[in-house]
């Protein structure tokens, strides 16, 4: 006869603490390595979303320059009288290049206010000073309205070739808007300026701003004019963007285009430059703001001499989106 023994196997109560605690150090050593490479692939693709939106930009300026045949300016003043654009001859030729049959003779209520003033934008200069930034909008987007709730959107142009500001009257075909521009990143980035009336209001002539998380600084647009040469009045900067404005230390900022090297080349000498201002940071050691940098050459071979301002800029020149990869 066989007998069998029998044994009782003790079954465990759950997890010492040595086990618990072994455990969370290999947790909290594996998040330590995944958190900083995951952190570094969504900010990478974040700005190959922005090098997608730049190239978009690009092709809507080429299909601006196909329309009218020639880039639009970076710079330039639009008048409410016939007064100012009589005295503003460069504001006219950019106008000229443009609209050849434009009528300089009518007056015109640019910013939507009910008036025709000398100086609208209340800057000490006459007309609505547009930069870099702002005119990157109009000139893809056309005539800005406001929403019921206060939001810009962009009407295009009238395509009565002698007055082509007309505001959208109802479902009329119109030239453009040639970009789509999201409402929400549509931006008046004058309101608030200090020194001047301009404070008060808007010019209602609004910046675009990337898709990056907690971007407060407009794409720049800088034109070579059709090869004629970069200017430094596109930059125009962007918080003070008029020069009778008064000088803040607390803002530095773009007012020139990079070069290849230093006092050679630019860059898209023949067309333009799209600059996003990046993540960031873009505050400089001594506390400025400049979210565009201050450095004048960009080369990809040796980005160390770029400031950290300039080094994560994304552009439409920069092979691997933003300067400093």
């Amino acid at each position: 006869m066989t007998s069998h023994t029998s044994h009782t196997v003790g079954r465990r109560a759950g997890f010492t603490l040595v086990e618990i605690m072994v455990v969370m150090v290999i947790i909290g050593l594996l998040a330590a390595i995944l958190v900083p490479v995951l952190g570094g692939v969504l900010r990478r693709t974040n700005e190959a979303a922005v090098k997608v939106e730049i190239g978009s930009l690009g092709s809507a300026l080429a299909d601006f320059k196909a329309k009218f045949g020639s880039d639009p300016p970076d710079h330039i003043h639009l008048h409410e009288l016939a007064a100012g654009w009589t005295a503003d001859a460069e504001s006219r030729a950019k106008i000229l290049r443009i609209w050849p049959r434009f009528n300089f003779t009518l007056a015109r209520d640019m910013d939507g206010r009910n008036g025709k003033t000398a100086d609208p934008d209340l800057d000490q200069i006459p007309g609505i000073t547009l930069s870099g930034s702002e005119c990157l909008v109009f000139f893809l987007g056309g005539m800005p309205a406001l929403d019921a709730n206060g939001n810009f959107f962009m009407t295009g142009f009238s395509r009565n070739p002698t007055d082509p500001f007309q505001p959208r009257a109802g479902d009329e075909s119109r030239d453009g808007p040639f970009f789509d521009f999201p409402s929400a990143r549509l931006t008046d980035i004058d309101v608030g300026l200090t020194g001047t009336a301009l404070g008060a209001a808007s010019d209602r002539f609004p910046e675009f701003i990337d898709s990056l998380s907690n971007q407060n600084a407009p794409y720049l647009y800088l034109s070579s004019s059709g090869g004629r040469g970069y200017d430094d009045h596109a930059g125009c900067i962007f918080f003070h963007p008029h020069p009778t404005a008064p000088s803040n230390p607390a803002f530095l900022n773009r007012d020139s285009a990079y070069r290849q090297t230093a006092g050679g080349p630019w860059w898209n000498a023949k067309s333009f430059q799209i600059i996003s201002p990046g993540f960031g940071p873009h505050e400089n050691a001594a506390g400025q703001f400049c979210p565009y940098g201050i450095s004048e050459v960009y080369d990809p071979e040796d980005t160390s001499a770029l400031s950290e301002q300039d080094a994560d800029n994304i552009t439409n020149f920069s092979a691997g989106g933003r300067l400093r990869p």
